[in-house]
Parts: structure tokens; C-alpha cells; sequence
């Protein structure tokens, strides 16, 4: 079943939480969502509404379940999916996922990557799943929209851990992973470096 909008008006820190477990689907590509980054568009100083009017704008023109996508270094397309909630608004970040199906096209747009790489980063992803600017405000929860979220009522345990690759609000703890995944971007300190049995 389809994720509506509803589900994205919230706070940051919940929907990112929440997302975890979900699966993301375009065509014949789907995976499950195992890393999230929440970023709240106030008062926090790592997310793009800290900096740039652009970020701040794009927040108050579109609806809950937008999708934000911007170019990272010159580089690489990062994914993030807007929340417009009564106490807060912000954006998650997807940073990883498992891979479902369609492992072999997202193989091919990876160079042939083995299966515990394809997608086990913010930009790994976007290749592997065909994401790029050009679905930037583009709504996940419409009809027409090529990318949407789906459930999948899996329990799934959650660790929660500080947010990677930034300098400012470093310490807040906004980064969620799926418990024992071999397919994070960054395993959680601690915890073992394969799936429990």
C-alpha cells in the first residue's frame, strides 16, 4: 500500500524514524529504507534552510512528501523527502537501502557494484534507483509520481546514532538505522559487522 501524505505531517526526527523498515519503489527498482537523517528547518544549523533561501522557500511552497534533491559536491544527487508538521518542519534524508528488485538494472547504473554496495550511501542510492534533479519537487505520494513509499508492516528493530558528514549540530542524535543490516553507509559503533543470526 502506497504512503500517503499524511504520513510526512510530522516532525523530522519521527518521519525519519518512522521511514525506516518502508520500502522505496520506482518501476521495476524497489529497496527497503535501512538509514535516515532527520534535519529540521529551524534552528538547525546543518540543515539548508540554516543557509540558503532557496531551501527555506522550497519549505513553505510545497505540500508534506515533496521531494528535495540537490546536487552534493558537484557529484552526486542526494534524495530527501520534505515534513510539514504543526510543531515542526525539516526534511529526511535517505541514506541507505536494501536492495529488493531490480538489483540487476540498479547493478548495471552502478557499474556492477556488489549487492552490499549498490545502495549503502545517500548517492549510491540515487544512481542505483535512477534518482536525479529532475524529480526535484516532484510529490512521492502522487499518482503520477515515478518514485513512491510504500509499507511493509515488517517490526524492525531501530538504532539511533549522530548524523554523519556535517561540522554544525553534530551531536543531536537524528540518524536512524535498521538494527544488524549489513547495508548502512556507516554501522553504528558497537554493533556487529553482519546480520545476527
Amino acid at each position: 500500500m502506497r504512503i500517503k501524505s499524511d504520513f510526512f505531517q510530522t516532525d523530522p526526527v519521527s518521519a525519519a524514524r518512522n521511514l525506516i523498515g518502508k520500502r522505496i519503489v520506482c518501476q521495476k527498482c524497489s529497496g527497503i529504507i535501512v538509514e535516515t537523517e532527520a534535519y529540521a528547518a529551524k534552528g538547525d544549523e546543518a540543515a539548508h534552510t540554516f543557509t540558503r533561501p532557496s531551501a527555506r522557500e522550497f519549505v513553505s511552497k510545497y505540500s508534506a512528501g515533496s521531494a528535495y534533491v540537490y546536487l552534493n559536491y558537484g557529484m552526486y544527487w542526494l534524495a530527501n523527502v520534505l515534513i510539514k508538521g504543526p510543531k515542526c518542519n525539516g526534511f529526511v534524508l535517505l541514506r541507505a537501502l536494501e536492495p529488493e528488485n531490480g538489483i540487476h538494472l540498479m547493478q548495471k547504473r552502478r557499474n556492477g557494484k556488489k549487492l552490499k554496495d549498490l545502495c549503502s550511501g545517500p548517492g549510491k542510492l540515487t544512481i542505483a534507483m535512477g534518482m536525479s534533479g529532475k524529480i526535484h519537487g516532484q510529490s512521492f505520494t502522487s499518482s503520477q509520481s515515478r518514485f513512491w513509499f510504500e509499507e511493509t508492516h515488517n517490526k524492525t528493530g531501530i538504532l539511533t546514532d549522530t548524523r554523519i558528514g556535517i561540522t554544525r549540530s553534530a551531536d543531536l542524535p537524528w540518524r536512524f538505522l535498521k538494527k544488524n543490516n549489513d547495508f548502512v553507509s556507516k554501522k553504528k559503533a558497537g554493533e556487529p559487522s553482519s546480520p545476527a543470526p
